[in-house]
């Protein structure tokens, strides 16, 4: 019998406080607007000013319509099913592969759902990697400024690592979206905050004319273009959970329901900051525009800053909820009921923060791999993956159109990974020769 990981939730957890349009709509830009769209000046600068919001907007139907794909394809199931069953991501791509009509498909279903699981929880936990790096680094600057560490000592980073390491841990102990949302609310003035100072430091002396910035960018700096557009853009991992946990679903997937609302929301705050960003800086913009307005004005360096990274922080807690969220009930499948739960629960959710942190200490450069990420497993996730379920899951149903768009979609998603991710590797290869092995330009 088919039964949902959110079910399974309930069992271990009893049920919980279902959320409002407001609510699932402030979880939604709080999960989008993170460190992804702060690097957006950097992705244009490998685009140009023409074809970035045009490859931006293009991305951003696609990641839209895939993510309606994925809640029809949901919908499907539970209507198969004869009952509400809200499947997870990995669920929905099990069943629809198990009740298929190719028998390779109805083999490997309990793989490729396995799959999926595996690219969710690579995903997620990549970009809690970058986020434990990026508030270290804004971190450490304050520390620098304020003449407690040194930011040219390579050890600094691993200390300030040690101590951001306890409010980051403690903020994932809340234990589902409703409780989430002071951090929700809290994140999202912070980061809304900080976008208004992005405005106000790229405009307040004037813009320089746009005839000096590239309307188009060499065409073999388009796949970084596109691993970070997709880094940006990647939440489809937690919009199962967020109409799960809606107190009426029909609102998350209406016209001017929460998903459409809230993603042409997203978009145009990605095009604003990538945009001006870009037309400000040019090709000295960073890959976080923070560090260009702290270098033009020290004196609101340690401000911006630690705004910056409360935000982050918050937001940091709200995708660690989402590996919880998917690997949870099957840890307990097979090892529950605990004689302890409480106990349980703490140290499960306690070890992926630890192994993300342990992560970034070792490797305390994790942004060189930010593009890596948007392009593999975030290309995976948000294209191929829901383009191959509408395929599947509502096969003799499609116009012709819906097909040649679903195989555009996949064709599109397999070669931005392809040379996003053998581009990310160069690059990637370069920054570790030149900058840590003394290699020269």
């Amino acid at each position: 019998m088919f039964v949902s990981e959110s079910s399974r939730m309930e069992e271990v957890f009893g049920e919980k406080p279902l959320n409002g349009y407001l609510t699932t709509m402030m979880h939604l830009v709080k999960g989008y607007v993170g460190t992804g769209i702060f690097a957006m000046g950097e992705g244009f600068k490998n685009s140009g000013m023409i074809m970035g919001p045009t490859l931006l907007l293009m991305i951003g139907i696609m990641n839209l319509n895939c993510q309606h794909i994925l809640i029809a394809t949901s919908q499907k199931i539970s209507k198969e099913v004869g009952r509400e069953v809200n499947p997870s991501f990995q669920e929905t791509v099990e069943y629809t592969f198990d009740t298929s009509k190719l028998n390779i498909l109805q083999k490997n279903a309990k793989r490729l759902g396995w799959m999926t699981n595996i690219f969710l929880l690579v995903c997620e936990l990549g970009f809690c990697c970058v986020y434990f790096v990026f508030v270290a680094n804004h971190v450490l600057e304050i520390a620098h400024n304020s003449g407690w560490l040194d930011a040219k000592d390579p050890f600094s980073i691993h200390l300030v690592l040690a101590v951001i390491l306890v409010p980051m841990w403690a903020s994932t102990f809340l234990g589902n979206l409703k409780l989430l949302l002071p951090l929700s609310v809290i994140a999202n003035i912070l980061i809304w905050i900080g976008i208004g100072i992005i405005f106000y430091f790229t405009t307040y002396e004037g813009l320089p004319p746009v005839e000096e910035r590239k309307a188009v960018s060499h065409f073999s700096r388009w796949p970084l273009y596109f691993g970070t557009a997709l880094y940006a853009f990647e939440g489809i991992t937690f919009i199962i959970p967020l109409r799960n946990e809606m107190k009426n679903k029909d609102q998350f997937i209406t016209k001017l329901g929460v998903l459409n609302v809230g993603m042409t929301f997203v978009f145009g705050l990605y095009m604003l900051v990538g945009s001006l960003a870009y037309w400000k800086y040019g090709d000295d913009v960073r890959s976080s525009v923070f560090l260009n307005l702290t270098e033009e004005d020290p004196s609101v360096s340690d401000a911006i800053d630690a705004i910056i990274s409360i935000a982050i922080i918050f937001t940091f807690t709200l995708h660690m909820y989402i590996p919880f969220e998917i690997s949870f009930p099957l840890f307990y499948r097979k090892y529950g009921p605990f004689k302890y739960p409480f106990l349980v629960m703490c140290i499960y959710r306690s070890v992926p923060v630890l192994v993300t942190w342990t992560m970034a200490n070792i490797i305390p450069f994790l942004g060189l791999f930010i593009s890596l990420v948007g392009a593999t497993v975030g290309s995976v996730l948000a294209l191929v993956i829901p383009s191959m379920l509408e395929l599947v899951a509502f096969q003799g149903e499609l116009s012709v159109w819906q097909i040649m768009k679903d195989i555009m979609v996949i064709t599109i998603g397999i070669v931005g990974t392809i040379t996003g991710s053998v581009l990310s590797l160069m690059d990637i290869v370069e920054k570790f020769r030149t900058e840590y092995f003394g290699g020269e330009e």
